[in-house]
């Protein structure tokens, strides 16, 4: 027998449709049917029925997980997520507050935030279409959900690991500059765990991925630091005119690279 899952009909959200995924994702080995629609008083009651995002209650002991009683509540889709257990894991992934404040206060409190008319152009048009196949038949595509969980948990497991690798990097001060060195070819990371150092890492550096020498970065748009000062630099293979990234063309010792990034940095 399938089992069941219940969602609200309608307009999908990013919310029930990343909900389902994780339920899906976790629980990969079962088939389920997915429907758009209000529950039962019945289906409320019985503990083998997911209703997400709908039915007006939170009791994760009948897997009924509606946030919409309250704004205090988070989105269902965390919800879920503290039920199976993953919170801890996927709250290191830079969009969770975001996706929860869109959904429960709407894109205006966002666009509030960070000082701009309207969020509307920031919207991706590949969510919209996603969301727009998930609102048409969710079953037709119980694979790519299924995948999506996956791969969001998987790579809030890497980033994890990759925090804990920045946390044991060297850290050095150029110019009242902080610079985050990592040797290893996955940058993945560096540009939050940066932000959130004390203080903000400016820059980093690490092994180009894909050649034999080294990238800078500038992170988090740090005010005064501009790669493109080292254009023309005989070391360099790549810079970028909008300086933030270079790249030398072989694996100069450090103390070179440390003498280019003092170049990069305003006076």
């Amino acid at each position: 027998m399938n089992k069941l899952i219940i969602v609200h009909p309608g307009t999908a959200h990013f919310d029930d449709f990343f909900a389902v995924s994780l339920i899906l994702a976790v629980d990969s080995d079962a088939t389920y049917k997915i429907e758009r629609r209000s529950p039962t008083e019945a289906e409320l009651a019985n503990p083998g029925i997911w209703v997400v995002d709908i039915g007006g209650r939170l009791e994760p002991e009948l897997k009924n997980f509606d946030h919409h009683q309250s704004t205090d509540i988070p989105a269902s889709f965390i919800l879920v997520a503290d039920y199976l257990g993953l919170t801890d894991t996927l709250k290191i992934l830079p969009w969770w507050e975001y996706k929860d404040t869109v959904d429960r206060f709407g894109a205006g409190k966002i666009a509030d935030e960070l000082g701009i008319d309207s969020f509307f152009p920031y919207f991706s048009p590949v969510e919209d279409w996603l969301l727009d196949l998930f609102k048409q038949d969710p079953n037709k595509i119980s694979d790519l959900l299924c995948s999506f969980g996956q791969n969001v948990i998987e790579t809030a497991r890497i980033l994890d690991s990759q925090f804990k690798f920045w946390e044991s990097c060297e850290t050095r001060v150029i110019k009242n500059k902080t610079v985050l060195i990592g040797l290893t070819d996955n940058s993945s990371g560096s540009q939050q765990y940066g932000k959130q150092m004390d203080p903000p890492a400016d820059i980093s550096i690490t092994y180009d991925s894909r050649g034999p020498g080294w990238k800078l970065c500038r992170l988090n748009d740090a005010k005064g630091v501009d790669f493109s000062k080292l254009d023309g630099h005989k070391d360099l293979l790549f810079v970028h005119k909008t300086g933030f990234i270079a790249k030398t063309k072989k694996r100069l010792p450090l103390s070179n690279i440390l003498k280019m990034i003092e170049t990069a940095i305003e006076a």
